[in-house]
């Protein structure tokens, strides 16, 4: 991962940087693709993806005249693939002033690159970094697979190298920690064991 991941996160920060103002969007990163979903609903979601679009040269597929949840996909540079849609907006997001922006967004991408570049592909190979902004503030997790028990440990240290502070403690599905960035950025991690 670590490269590509690397590469995937500069370019959406690059993407985010050339958007303008976008409503909060929450962000699945892997090694060569992007998800992202526009959390808003009506013209607010709308200008987004019209946004979106535009600094992609793409169009939303699906999108009709009183609808906003059309499709947009589109290839980034470094070979990402973003694929961006419409979702509801973050359950427990507050209403009104908003204290993020996607200027903040694209920031905190640029500070979590150096970071992923020094992951451990091997170990983290599929791994998928999750940003999600809901209007108040930003939360970053990093999910990752272990191919069983005897791996979770290895796996986690893998995924928490480079953050400070980190704690993790067992699940029914595997582990689940939390460390943070020198900035002081706290980063969720999550293994889930496949066997």
């Amino acid at each position: 991962m670590s490269l590509s991941l690397a590469r995937c996160v500069e370019a959406v920060a690059r993407l985010l940087d050339g958007c303008g103002p976008l409503e909060p969007v929450r962000l699945c990163m892997s090694e060569g693709d992007v998800q992202a979903e526009v959390c808003a609903s009506g013209p607010a979601a709308s200008m987004s993806m019209a946004r979106l679009a535009a600094v992609t040269s793409s169009e939303a597929a699906g999108r009709t005249d009183d609808r906003d949840d059309g499709v947009i996909t589109a290839d980034l540079e470094d070979d990402v693939v973003l694929v961006a849609a419409v979702d509801a907006p973050v359950r427990g997001a507050a209403t009104g002033l908003r204290a993020t922006s996607t200027a903040a967004g694209a920031g905190l991408l640029r500070t979590l690159a150096p970071w992923t570049a020094t992951l451990d592909q091997k170990l983290l190979s599929g791994a998928q970094l999750w940003v999600e902004d809901d209007g108040q503030g930003f939360t970053v997790r990093l999910l990752a697979t272990a191919a069983c028990s005897d791996d979770l440990e290895s796996v986690a240290a893998a995924a928490g190298a480079g953050l400070g502070r980190v704690r993790t403690w067992r699940t029914g599905s595997g582990l689940d920690g939390r460390g943070s960035l020198p900035c002081g950025q706290s980063v969720h991690l999550g293994v889930v064991r496949l066997a």
